[in-house]
Protein backbone atom coordinates (compact mmCIF):
# COMPACT_ATOMS: atom_id res chain seq x y z
CA UNK A 1 0.00 0.00 0.00
CA UNK A 2 1.36 3.38 -0.98
CA UNK A 3 0.61 6.58 0.91
CA UNK A 4 1.13 9.95 -0.82
CA UNK A 5 2.45 12.66 1.44
CA UNK A 6 2.54 16.26 0.24
CA UNK A 7 5.84 18.14 0.77
CA UNK A 8 6.09 21.60 2.18
CA UNK A 9 5.96 24.35 -0.38
CA UNK A 10 9.50 25.46 -1.07
CA UNK A 11 10.87 27.64 -3.83
CA UNK A 12 13.90 25.36 -4.09
CA UNK A 13 12.08 22.03 -4.31
CA UNK A 14 9.97 20.44 -7.00
CA UNK A 15 6.16 20.84 -6.55
CA UNK A 16 5.66 17.15 -7.25
CA UNK A 17 4.35 14.90 -4.44
CA UNK A 18 6.62 12.20 -3.03
CA UNK A 19 5.76 8.49 -3.10
CA UNK A 20 7.07 6.74 0.02
CA UNK A 21 6.64 3.09 1.03
CA UNK A 22 4.46 2.33 4.05
CA UNK A 23 6.14 1.40 7.33
CA UNK A 24 9.24 3.67 7.13
CA UNK A 25 10.00 6.74 9.19
CA UNK A 26 8.51 9.50 7.09
CA UNK A 27 10.36 12.33 8.86
CA UNK A 28 13.81 10.82 8.33
CA UNK A 29 13.13 10.10 4.68
CA UNK A 30 11.80 13.58 4.21
CA UNK A 31 14.88 15.18 5.83
CA UNK A 32 17.26 13.00 3.83
CA UNK A 33 15.48 13.86 0.58
CA UNK A 34 15.37 17.54 1.39
CA UNK A 35 19.05 17.68 2.27
CA UNK A 36 19.89 15.93 -0.99
CA UNK A 37 18.02 18.71 -2.76
CA UNK A 38 19.99 21.34 -0.83
CA UNK A 39 23.27 19.63 -1.71
CA UNK A 40 22.25 19.64 -5.32
CA UNK A 41 21.42 23.37 -5.19
CA UNK A 42 24.70 24.32 -3.50
CA UNK A 43 26.59 22.89 -6.45
CA UNK A 44 28.15 19.94 -4.65
CA UNK A 45 26.78 17.58 -7.28
CA UNK A 46 27.28 20.03 -10.13
CA UNK A 47 29.80 17.80 -11.86
CA UNK A 48 27.15 15.08 -12.07
CA UNK A 49 24.07 17.14 -12.84
CA UNK A 50 25.45 20.10 -14.85
CA UNK A 51 26.21 18.16 -18.03
CA UNK A 52 22.80 16.47 -18.48
CA UNK A 53 21.02 19.71 -17.61
CA UNK A 54 22.83 21.62 -20.37
CA UNK A 55 23.00 18.92 -23.01
CA UNK A 56 20.10 16.58 -22.29
CA UNK A 57 17.15 18.84 -22.98
CA UNK A 58 16.66 20.32 -26.39
CA UNK A 59 14.41 23.07 -25.07
CA UNK A 60 15.82 24.83 -22.07
CA UNK A 61 12.64 24.89 -19.99
CA UNK A 62 11.82 26.78 -16.88
CA UNK A 63 12.75 23.88 -14.63
CA UNK A 64 16.25 23.48 -16.13
CA UNK A 65 16.73 27.25 -16.08
CA UNK A 66 15.98 27.32 -12.37
CA UNK A 67 18.46 24.49 -11.77
CA UNK A 68 21.24 26.28 -13.69
CA UNK A 69 20.50 29.51 -11.86
CA UNK A 70 20.76 27.65 -8.58
CA UNK A 71 24.16 26.24 -9.64
CA UNK A 72 25.45 29.71 -10.43
CA UNK A 73 24.15 31.15 -7.16
CA UNK A 74 25.82 28.32 -5.27
CA UNK A 75 29.25 29.84 -5.94
CA UNK A 76 28.56 32.55 -3.37
CA UNK A 77 28.60 29.96 -0.56
CA UNK A 78 31.91 29.24 1.13
CA UNK A 79 33.48 25.83 1.60
CA UNK A 80 32.86 25.95 5.33
CA UNK A 81 29.11 26.43 4.83
CA UNK A 82 29.04 23.50 2.44
CA UNK A 83 30.86 21.24 4.86
CA UNK A 84 28.47 22.20 7.68
CA UNK A 85 25.41 21.29 5.64
CA UNK A 86 26.92 17.93 4.71
CA UNK A 87 27.89 17.11 8.25
CA UNK A 88 24.30 17.71 9.37
CA UNK A 89 22.73 15.70 6.59
CA UNK A 90 25.01 12.84 5.58
CA UNK A 91 27.97 11.49 7.51
CA UNK A 92 29.19 9.52 4.49
CA UNK A 93 30.47 12.72 2.84
CA UNK A 94 34.01 13.33 4.04
CA UNK A 95 35.63 16.75 4.17
CA UNK A 96 38.03 15.84 1.32
CA UNK A 97 35.19 14.72 -0.95
CA UNK A 98 33.26 17.91 -0.26
CA UNK A 99 36.18 20.12 -1.28
CA UNK A 100 36.81 18.01 -4.40
CA UNK A 101 33.24 18.45 -5.62
CA UNK A 102 33.33 22.12 -4.71
CA UNK A 103 36.50 22.71 -6.75
CA UNK A 104 35.14 20.81 -9.75
CA UNK A 105 31.98 22.89 -9.71
CA UNK A 106 33.91 26.19 -9.91
CA UNK A 107 36.90 25.08 -11.94
CA UNK A 108 35.71 26.26 -15.37
CA UNK A 109 34.31 29.61 -14.32
CA UNK A 110 36.08 32.95 -14.77
CA UNK A 111 37.95 33.96 -11.63
CA UNK A 112 37.67 37.72 -11.48
CA UNK A 113 37.38 37.43 -7.68
CA UNK A 114 40.41 35.08 -7.54
CA UNK A 115 43.21 36.54 -9.74
CA UNK A 116 45.83 34.36 -8.08
CA UNK A 117 44.52 31.33 -9.95
CA UNK A 118 45.55 32.69 -13.36
CA UNK A 119 48.75 34.24 -12.05
CA UNK A 120 50.06 31.04 -10.51
CA UNK A 121 49.39 29.05 -13.67
CA UNK A 122 51.67 31.28 -15.77
CA UNK A 123 54.92 30.78 -13.87
CA UNK A 124 56.47 28.51 -16.51
CA UNK A 125 59.09 29.77 -18.95
CA UNK A 126 57.40 30.56 -22.24
CA UNK A 127 59.22 29.38 -25.35
CA UNK A 128 58.90 31.14 -28.74
CA UNK A 129 56.49 28.92 -30.67
CA UNK A 130 53.19 30.20 -32.13
CA UNK A 131 51.43 33.41 -31.12
CA UNK A 132 48.18 31.70 -30.11
CA UNK A 133 49.91 29.01 -28.05
CA UNK A 134 52.04 31.55 -26.21
CA UNK A 135 49.06 33.75 -25.39
CA UNK A 136 47.08 30.69 -24.32
CA UNK A 137 49.89 29.64 -21.97
CA UNK A 138 50.59 33.10 -20.55
CA UNK A 139 46.99 34.13 -19.87
CA UNK A 140 45.81 30.59 -19.13
CA UNK A 141 43.01 30.82 -21.69
CA UNK A 142 41.26 28.57 -24.14
CA UNK A 143 42.59 28.51 -27.69
CA UNK A 144 39.53 30.30 -29.08
CA UNK A 145 40.04 33.14 -26.59
CA UNK A 146 43.70 33.40 -27.59
CA UNK A 147 42.78 33.74 -31.27
CA UNK A 148 40.17 36.32 -30.34
CA UNK A 149 42.83 38.43 -28.62
CA UNK A 150 45.07 38.19 -31.69
CA UNK A 151 42.25 39.31 -33.97
CA UNK A 152 41.62 42.39 -31.84
CA UNK A 153 45.26 43.57 -31.85
CA UNK A 154 46.97 43.34 -35.24
CA UNK A 155 50.38 44.46 -33.94
CA UNK A 156 50.37 41.59 -31.48
CA UNK A 157 49.58 39.23 -34.34
CA UNK A 158 52.58 40.28 -36.45
CA UNK A 159 55.19 40.83 -33.72
CA UNK A 160 58.24 38.59 -33.53
CA UNK A 161 57.64 35.49 -31.40
CA UNK A 162 61.07 35.82 -29.75
CA UNK A 163 60.28 39.37 -28.62
CA UNK A 164 56.88 38.20 -27.43
CA UNK A 165 58.40 35.37 -25.39
CA UNK A 166 61.04 37.66 -23.82
CA UNK A 167 58.42 40.22 -22.80
CA UNK A 168 56.15 37.57 -21.30
CA UNK A 169 59.01 36.01 -19.33
CA UNK A 170 60.19 39.43 -18.13
CA UNK A 171 56.72 40.35 -16.89
CA UNK A 172 56.36 36.96 -15.19
CA UNK A 173 59.76 37.27 -13.55
CA UNK A 174 58.84 40.67 -12.11
CA UNK A 175 55.43 39.47 -10.80
CA UNK A 176 53.14 41.42 -13.14
CA UNK A 177 49.65 39.95 -13.00
CA UNK A 178 48.59 38.55 -16.42
CA UNK A 179 45.02 39.68 -15.71
CA UNK A 180 46.32 43.24 -15.46
CA UNK A 181 48.62 42.84 -18.48
CA UNK A 182 45.66 41.73 -20.59
CA UNK A 183 44.28 45.26 -20.36
CA UNK A 184 47.56 46.64 -21.78
CA UNK A 185 48.57 44.26 -24.56
CA UNK A 186 51.04 46.81 -25.98
CA UNK A 187 53.50 45.64 -23.32
CA UNK A 188 53.82 42.31 -25.11
CA UNK A 189 55.10 43.65 -28.44
CA UNK A 190 57.32 46.46 -27.20
CA UNK A 191 61.10 46.23 -27.43
CA UNK A 192 62.12 43.64 -24.80
CA UNK A 193 65.25 45.61 -23.87
CA UNK A 194 63.16 48.73 -23.15
CA UNK A 195 60.77 46.70 -21.02
CA UNK A 196 63.62 45.19 -18.98
CA UNK A 197 65.29 48.54 -18.32
CA UNK A 198 62.04 50.36 -17.50
CA UNK A 199 61.12 47.76 -14.87
CA UNK A 200 64.66 47.81 -13.51
CA UNK A 201 64.75 51.61 -13.22
CA UNK A 202 61.35 51.75 -11.49
CA UNK A 203 62.44 49.17 -8.93
CA UNK A 204 65.76 50.94 -8.35
CA UNK A 205 63.93 54.19 -7.67
CA UNK A 206 61.89 52.39 -5.01
CA UNK A 207 58.48 52.43 -6.71
CA UNK A 208 56.17 49.95 -5.02
CA UNK A 209 52.99 48.20 -6.11
CA UNK A 210 53.97 48.33 -9.78
CA UNK A 211 51.23 47.38 -12.20
CA UNK A 212 50.92 47.16 -15.96
CA UNK A 213 49.39 50.64 -16.24
CA UNK A 214 52.50 52.10 -14.58
CA UNK A 215 54.75 50.34 -17.07
CA UNK A 216 52.69 51.41 -20.07
CA UNK A 217 53.03 55.03 -18.90
CA UNK A 218 56.73 54.81 -18.07
CA UNK A 219 57.62 57.98 -20.00
CA UNK A 220 55.02 59.98 -18.09
CA UNK A 221 56.24 58.60 -14.77
CA UNK A 222 59.89 59.44 -15.49
CA UNK A 223 58.88 63.04 -16.31
CA UNK A 224 56.90 63.37 -13.07
CA UNK A 225 58.42 64.89 -9.95
CA UNK A 226 59.27 62.89 -6.86
CA UNK A 227 56.65 64.86 -4.93
CA UNK A 228 53.94 63.82 -7.39
CA UNK A 229 55.02 60.19 -7.23
CA UNK A 230 54.81 60.31 -3.44
CA UNK A 231 51.38 61.88 -3.68
CA UNK A 232 50.23 59.00 -5.87
CA UNK A 233 51.45 56.53 -3.24
CA UNK A 234 54.15 54.90 -5.37
CA UNK A 235 57.00 56.18 -3.18
CA UNK A 236 57.21 56.26 0.62
CA UNK A 237 57.12 59.70 2.23
CA UNK A 238 60.64 59.36 3.69
CA UNK A 239 62.33 58.13 0.52
CA UNK A 240 66.15 57.95 0.57
CA UNK A 241 68.00 57.29 -2.74
CA UNK A 242 71.13 56.29 -0.82
CA UNK A 243 69.54 52.91 -0.09
CA UNK A 244 69.64 52.05 -3.80
CA UNK A 245 73.32 53.01 -4.10
CA UNK A 246 74.15 50.95 -1.03
CA UNK A 247 72.51 47.87 -2.58
CA UNK A 248 74.86 48.18 -5.60
CA UNK A 249 77.87 47.35 -3.38
CA UNK A 250 79.43 50.80 -3.77
CA UNK A 251 82.18 51.30 -1.14
CA UNK A 252 81.54 53.58 1.81
CA UNK A 253 84.32 56.04 0.94
CA UNK A 254 82.52 56.70 -2.38
CA UNK A 255 79.09 57.03 -0.77
CA UNK A 256 80.42 59.49 1.81
CA UNK A 257 81.18 61.95 -0.99
CA UNK A 258 77.72 61.67 -2.51
CA UNK A 259 75.28 64.40 -1.56
CA UNK A 260 71.78 64.80 -2.94
CA UNK A 261 70.13 68.20 -2.80
CA UNK A 262 67.59 68.88 -0.09
CA UNK A 263 64.95 69.72 -2.65
CA UNK A 264 64.83 66.14 -3.96
CA UNK A 265 61.06 66.39 -4.28
CA UNK A 266 61.46 68.93 -7.09
CA UNK A 267 63.51 66.55 -9.24
CA UNK A 268 61.88 64.30 -11.80
CA UNK A 269 62.42 60.56 -11.59
CA UNK A 270 64.61 60.71 -14.72
CA UNK A 271 66.84 63.43 -13.24
CA UNK A 272 67.15 61.59 -9.94
CA UNK A 273 68.04 58.32 -11.63
CA UNK A 274 70.59 60.01 -13.90
CA UNK A 275 72.42 61.39 -10.84
CA UNK A 276 72.40 57.99 -9.18
CA UNK A 277 73.62 56.36 -12.40
CA UNK A 278 76.49 58.87 -12.69
CA UNK A 279 77.67 57.95 -9.20
CA UNK A 280 77.55 54.24 -9.92
CA UNK A 281 79.19 54.33 -13.36
CA UNK A 282 81.97 56.71 -12.30
CA UNK A 283 82.90 54.22 -9.59
CA UNK A 284 82.40 51.05 -11.61
CA UNK A 285 84.16 52.30 -14.78
CA UNK A 286 86.85 54.12 -12.79
CA UNK A 287 86.38 57.44 -14.54
CA UNK A 288 85.22 60.97 -13.74
CA UNK A 289 81.59 62.09 -13.76
CA UNK A 290 82.37 64.29 -16.77
CA UNK A 291 83.44 61.21 -18.75
CA UNK A 292 80.33 59.39 -17.57
CA UNK A 293 78.18 62.30 -18.72
CA UNK A 294 79.80 62.09 -22.16
CA UNK A 295 79.12 58.33 -22.28
CA UNK A 296 75.49 58.89 -21.31
CA UNK A 297 75.02 61.42 -24.10
CA UNK A 298 76.86 59.38 -26.74
CA UNK A 299 75.24 56.01 -26.09
CA UNK A 300 71.91 57.20 -24.61
CA UNK A 301 72.43 55.61 -21.23
CA UNK A 302 69.61 57.60 -19.61
CA UNK A 303 66.94 55.44 -17.97
CA UNK A 304 69.13 52.35 -18.11
CA UNK A 305 68.97 50.08 -15.08
CA UNK A 306 72.09 50.08 -12.91
CA UNK A 307 71.47 46.56 -11.66
CA UNK A 308 71.22 45.28 -15.21
CA UNK A 309 74.48 47.09 -16.01
CA UNK A 310 76.00 45.46 -12.94
CA UNK A 311 75.09 42.00 -14.24
CA UNK A 312 76.34 42.84 -17.75
CA UNK A 313 79.73 44.01 -16.48
CA UNK A 314 80.19 40.79 -14.51
CA UNK A 315 79.35 38.74 -17.62
CA UNK A 316 81.72 40.74 -19.84
CA UNK A 317 84.64 40.41 -17.45
CA UNK A 318 84.29 36.75 -16.50
CA UNK A 319 82.75 35.12 -19.60
CA UNK A 320 83.87 37.23 -22.57
CA UNK A 321 87.25 38.59 -21.37
CA UNK A 322 86.23 42.21 -21.96
CA UNK A 323 87.85 44.47 -19.38
CA UNK A 324 86.67 47.84 -18.10
CA UNK A 325 88.89 49.99 -20.40
CA UNK A 326 87.38 48.22 -23.41
CA UNK A 327 83.88 48.83 -22.02
CA UNK A 328 84.66 52.55 -21.81
CA UNK A 329 85.67 52.49 -25.49
CA UNK A 330 82.50 50.58 -26.42
CA UNK A 331 79.91 52.22 -24.20
CA UNK A 332 77.02 50.62 -26.09
CA UNK A 333 77.77 47.45 -24.11
CA UNK A 334 76.15 49.13 -21.10
CA UNK A 335 72.81 48.99 -22.93
CA UNK A 336 72.92 45.20 -23.37
CA UNK A 337 70.51 42.78 -21.79
CA UNK A 338 72.07 40.22 -19.41
CA UNK A 339 69.36 37.76 -20.43
CA UNK A 340 70.27 38.09 -24.11
CA UNK A 341 74.00 37.72 -23.37
CA UNK A 342 73.31 34.48 -21.49
CA UNK A 343 71.22 33.17 -24.40
CA UNK A 344 74.01 34.06 -26.86
CA UNK A 345 76.53 32.20 -24.72
CA UNK A 346 74.31 29.12 -24.48
CA UNK A 347 72.79 28.89 -27.97
CA UNK A 348 75.17 30.61 -30.41
CA UNK A 349 78.49 28.79 -30.41
CA UNK A 350 79.78 29.80 -33.85
CA UNK A 351 78.87 31.71 -37.01
CA UNK A 352 79.85 30.24 -40.39
CA UNK A 353 82.37 27.92 -38.76
CA UNK A 354 84.15 30.58 -36.67
CA UNK A 355 83.83 30.72 -32.88
CA UNK A 356 81.58 33.51 -31.66
CA UNK A 357 84.11 34.53 -29.01
CA UNK A 358 86.59 35.35 -31.81
CA UNK A 359 84.00 37.61 -33.41
CA UNK A 360 83.27 39.32 -30.06
CA UNK A 361 86.95 40.06 -29.49
CA UNK A 362 87.04 41.86 -32.86
CA UNK A 363 83.53 43.38 -32.67
CA UNK A 364 81.89 43.49 -29.20
CA UNK A 365 78.77 45.02 -30.76
CA UNK A 366 77.66 41.47 -31.60
CA UNK A 367 76.54 41.11 -27.96
CA UNK A 368 73.87 43.77 -28.56
CA UNK A 369 72.20 41.66 -31.28
CA UNK A 370 69.31 39.36 -30.23
CA UNK A 371 70.46 35.76 -30.10
CA UNK A 372 67.84 34.47 -32.56
CA UNK A 373 69.04 36.95 -35.20
CA UNK A 374 72.60 35.66 -34.82
CA UNK A 375 71.32 32.15 -35.45
CA UNK A 376 69.65 33.32 -38.67
CA UNK A 377 72.84 35.13 -39.78
CA UNK A 378 74.75 31.90 -39.21
CA UNK A 379 72.35 30.01 -41.50
CA UNK A 380 72.72 32.61 -44.28
CA UNK A 381 76.52 32.88 -44.18
CA UNK A 382 77.01 29.13 -43.88
CA UNK A 383 75.34 28.65 -47.28
CA UNK A 384 77.99 30.82 -48.97
CA UNK A 385 81.36 29.47 -49.99
CA UNK A 386 83.31 32.15 -48.12
CA UNK A 387 86.91 31.77 -46.94
CA UNK A 388 87.70 32.26 -43.28
CA UNK A 389 89.86 35.29 -44.08
CA UNK A 390 86.87 37.02 -45.69
CA UNK A 391 84.72 36.54 -42.57
CA UNK A 392 87.45 37.67 -40.19
CA UNK A 393 88.16 40.73 -42.36
CA UNK A 394 84.62 42.01 -41.71
CA UNK A 395 83.13 40.58 -38.48
CA UNK A 396 80.60 43.43 -38.42
CA UNK A 397 78.65 41.56 -41.10
CA UNK A 398 77.10 39.62 -38.19
CA UNK A 399 75.48 42.79 -36.86
CA UNK A 400 73.25 43.21 -39.92
CA UNK A 401 69.62 42.21 -39.58
CA UNK A 402 69.01 38.80 -41.23
CA UNK A 403 66.35 40.24 -43.54
CA UNK A 404 68.69 43.01 -44.69
CA UNK A 405 71.52 40.55 -45.18
CA UNK A 406 69.38 38.19 -47.26
CA UNK A 407 67.91 41.02 -49.34
CA UNK A 408 71.33 42.46 -50.22
CA UNK A 409 72.69 39.01 -50.95
CA UNK A 410 69.84 38.26 -53.36
CA UNK A 411 70.48 41.53 -55.14
CA UNK A 412 74.19 40.82 -55.37
CA UNK A 413 73.63 37.35 -56.81
CA UNK A 414 71.99 38.95 -59.84
CA UNK A 415 75.39 40.40 -60.84
CA UNK A 416 77.50 38.07 -63.05
CA UNK A 417 80.70 38.99 -61.18
CA UNK A 418 79.33 37.57 -57.92
CA UNK A 419 80.19 33.91 -58.56
CA UNK A 420 83.55 34.87 -60.02
CA UNK A 421 84.46 36.98 -56.98
CA UNK A 422 82.71 34.92 -54.31
CA UNK A 423 86.02 33.85 -52.76
CA UNK A 424 87.44 37.37 -52.77
CA UNK A 425 88.50 38.53 -49.25
CA UNK A 426 86.54 41.77 -49.62
CA UNK A 427 83.41 40.20 -51.05
CA UNK A 428 81.41 40.81 -47.86
CA UNK A 429 82.23 44.52 -48.09
CA UNK A 430 79.82 44.74 -51.02
CA UNK A 431 77.05 43.53 -48.70
CA UNK A 432 77.92 45.53 -45.61
CA UNK A 433 78.63 48.78 -47.50
CA UNK A 434 75.81 48.20 -49.96
CA UNK A 435 74.58 51.78 -50.10
CA UNK A 436 78.06 53.23 -50.59
CA UNK A 437 78.93 50.71 -53.32
CA UNK A 438 75.66 51.37 -55.17
CA UNK A 439 76.25 55.11 -55.05
CA UNK A 440 79.78 54.73 -56.40
CA UNK A 441 78.65 52.49 -59.25
CA UNK A 442 76.06 55.06 -60.28
CA UNK A 443 78.71 57.75 -60.13
CA UNK A 444 81.07 55.66 -62.26
CA UNK A 445 78.45 55.05 -64.90
CA UNK A 446 77.60 58.74 -65.18
CA UNK A 447 81.15 60.11 -65.21
CA UNK A 448 83.12 57.44 -67.05
CA UNK A 449 80.29 55.92 -69.10
CA UNK A 450 81.87 52.47 -68.99
CA UNK A 451 80.70 49.02 -68.01
CA UNK A 452 84.12 47.94 -66.69
CA UNK A 453 84.15 47.63 -62.92
CA UNK A 454 87.07 48.67 -60.69
CA UNK A 455 88.57 46.24 -58.23
CA UNK A 456 86.64 45.36 -55.08
CA UNK A 457 89.36 47.04 -53.01
CA UNK A 458 88.74 50.28 -54.90
CA UNK A 459 84.97 49.96 -54.95
CA UNK A 460 84.65 49.34 -51.20
CA UNK A 461 87.75 51.26 -50.13
CA UNK A 462 88.17 54.68 -48.58
CA UNK A 463 87.13 57.91 -50.22
CA UNK A 464 90.76 58.77 -50.97
CA UNK A 465 91.31 55.49 -52.85
CA UNK A 466 88.12 55.84 -54.86
CA UNK A 467 88.79 59.49 -55.76
CA UNK A 468 92.23 58.51 -57.05
CA UNK A 469 90.64 55.84 -59.22
CA UNK A 470 88.18 58.37 -60.59
CA UNK A 471 91.14 60.53 -61.61
CA UNK A 472 93.69 58.07 -63.04
CA UNK A 473 91.83 54.77 -62.85
CA UNK A 474 91.51 54.31 -66.62
CA UNK A 475 95.29 54.08 -66.94
CA UNK A 476 95.40 51.08 -64.63
CA UNK A 477 93.92 47.66 -65.24
CA UNK A 478 91.97 45.59 -62.75
CA UNK A 479 94.53 42.82 -62.31
CA UNK A 480 94.13 42.02 -58.65
CA UNK A 481 90.67 40.46 -58.88
CA UNK A 482 91.70 38.40 -61.92
CA UNK A 483 94.76 37.13 -60.08
CA UNK A 484 92.62 36.21 -57.06
CA UNK A 485 90.19 34.33 -59.30
CA UNK A 486 92.98 32.36 -61.04
CA UNK A 487 94.60 31.64 -57.68
CA UNK A 488 91.40 30.00 -56.48
CA UNK A 489 90.88 27.90 -59.64
CA UNK A 490 94.53 26.80 -59.90
CA UNK A 491 94.97 26.19 -56.15
CA UNK A 492 98.18 28.22 -56.12
CA UNK A 493 99.37 31.39 -54.47
CA UNK A 494 98.71 34.76 -56.15
CA UNK A 495 102.43 35.55 -56.57
CA UNK A 496 102.91 32.39 -58.68
CA UNK A 497 99.98 33.41 -60.89
CA UNK A 498 101.56 36.83 -61.46
CA UNK A 499 104.82 35.22 -62.63
CA UNK A 500 103.02 33.15 -65.29
CA UNK A 501 101.08 36.10 -66.72
CA UNK A 502 102.63 38.50 -69.25
CA UNK A 503 101.78 42.16 -69.34
CA UNK A 504 101.32 42.37 -73.14
CA UNK A 505 98.36 39.96 -72.99
CA UNK A 506 96.25 42.21 -70.78
CA UNK A 507 93.59 44.30 -72.44
CA UNK A 508 90.37 46.15 -71.74
CA UNK A 509 88.50 42.91 -72.39
CA UNK A 510 90.26 41.22 -69.47
CA UNK A 511 87.89 40.98 -66.53
CA UNK A 512 86.83 38.31 -64.08
CA UNK A 513 83.72 37.30 -66.06
CA UNK A 514 85.63 36.66 -69.30
CA UNK A 515 88.44 34.86 -67.49
CA UNK A 516 85.97 32.56 -65.75
CA UNK A 517 84.18 31.81 -69.03
CA UNK A 518 87.53 30.88 -70.63
CA UNK A 519 88.40 28.57 -67.75
CA UNK A 520 85.07 26.75 -68.03
CA UNK A 521 85.46 26.45 -71.82
CA UNK A 522 88.95 24.91 -71.71
CA UNK A 523 88.13 22.54 -68.88
CA UNK A 524 84.98 21.51 -70.70
CA UNK A 525 86.98 20.15 -73.65
CA UNK A 526 89.40 18.23 -71.42
CA UNK A 527 92.43 20.44 -70.81
CA UNK A 528 94.21 19.70 -67.54
CA UNK A 529 95.26 22.09 -64.81
CA UNK A 530 98.94 21.64 -65.74
CA UNK A 531 98.25 22.65 -69.35
CA UNK A 532 96.31 25.70 -68.15
CA UNK A 533 99.19 26.82 -65.94
CA UNK A 534 101.65 26.61 -68.86
CA UNK A 535 99.35 28.56 -71.22
CA UNK A 536 97.79 30.84 -68.63
CA UNK A 537 97.88 33.90 -70.93
CA UNK A 538 95.20 32.30 -73.10
CA UNK A 539 92.65 33.04 -70.40
CA UNK A 540 93.15 36.81 -70.73
CA UNK A 541 91.73 37.02 -74.27
CA UNK A 542 88.10 37.57 -75.31
CA UNK A 543 85.94 34.43 -74.97
CA UNK A 544 84.67 34.68 -78.56
CA UNK A 545 88.20 34.71 -79.97
CA UNK A 546 89.20 31.77 -77.78
CA UNK A 547 86.14 29.78 -78.84
CA UNK A 548 86.75 30.36 -82.60
CA UNK A 549 90.46 29.48 -82.52
CA UNK A 550 89.82 26.46 -80.33
CA UNK A 551 87.35 25.13 -82.91
CA UNK A 552 89.95 25.57 -85.72
CA UNK A 553 92.85 24.05 -83.79
CA UNK A 554 92.11 20.31 -84.50
CA UNK A 555 92.06 21.02 -88.28
CA UNK A 556 95.38 22.86 -88.53
CA UNK A 557 98.20 20.89 -90.28
CA UNK A 558 100.77 21.90 -87.65
CA UNK A 559 99.04 19.72 -85.00
CA UNK A 560 98.33 16.55 -86.92
CA UNK A 561 97.52 14.00 -85.67
CA UNK A 562 95.67 16.12 -83.11
CA UNK A 563 95.03 13.20 -80.76
CA UNK A 564 98.77 13.04 -80.08
CA UNK A 565 99.22 16.80 -79.65
CA UNK A 566 96.19 17.33 -77.38
CA UNK A 567 97.90 15.66 -74.41
CA UNK A 568 101.03 17.78 -74.84
CA UNK A 569 101.76 20.19 -72.02
CA UNK A 570 102.50 23.10 -74.40
CA UNK A 571 99.38 22.71 -76.58
CA UNK A 572 97.86 25.94 -75.24
CA UNK A 573 101.03 27.81 -76.14
CA UNK A 574 100.39 26.79 -79.75
CA UNK A 575 96.80 27.95 -79.43
CA UNK A 576 98.05 31.28 -78.10
CA UNK A 577 100.35 31.58 -81.21
CA UNK A 578 97.41 31.19 -83.60
CA UNK A 579 95.30 33.61 -81.56
CA UNK A 580 98.02 36.27 -81.74
CA UNK A 581 98.63 35.60 -85.44
CA UNK A 582 95.05 35.71 -86.63
CA UNK A 583 93.69 38.39 -84.28
CA UNK A 584 94.12 42.06 -85.13
CA UNK A 585 95.05 44.71 -82.64
CA UNK A 586 91.64 46.28 -83.11
CA UNK A 587 89.83 43.21 -81.96
CA UNK A 588 92.04 42.86 -78.89
CA UNK A 589 91.58 46.45 -77.93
Amino acid sequence: MIVRVARRASPLSSPRSLSLPLGRDLSNDYIEKDMRTIRYILGLEATIVFRPVCRGSRVFGRRNALRLQSLQLAHHFSCSQTETLHNHSDRRWSEKAVRTYHQRAYGKLSTAEEPNVEFCSANRIIQPTIHAEMIQQYFNLAKTSAYRILDKDKRLKVCDVHNLARNMNTLQKNSFDPVNVRNHLALLYRCPLTTEHNIGVMKELGLNDLRAEHLIQAIKLFKSSVAAIKKWGLLPEHYDPMETLTSLEIPDHVLNNVKFSDCINDLTLAQLHQKMSSVYLSWRLNCSEKEVSKLQQTYRLAKKSMKLQQKVLVQLEHEWNIDIPKVRLNGYLLTCSPTNISLIDNKVKQIAGISLKEYVVMTPRILTIPYHQLLQVDQILSKLDLPETSLKALPRICTLHPDTLQERLNELQQIPEFYALQSHPRMLHLIYYHNKVTSRLDQLQQVKNTSALPSLNTLSGTKKVFDKYMTVGDLRQNKRDVVMLLSKHMNTKPNIIRKHLHHQCWGSQTNVINVQRNILTLRGVGFTEEQLMVGLDVLLYPPDLLHDQLALLPHRPQVQPFSDYKSDVNILQLLLYFMEKNASLTSLS
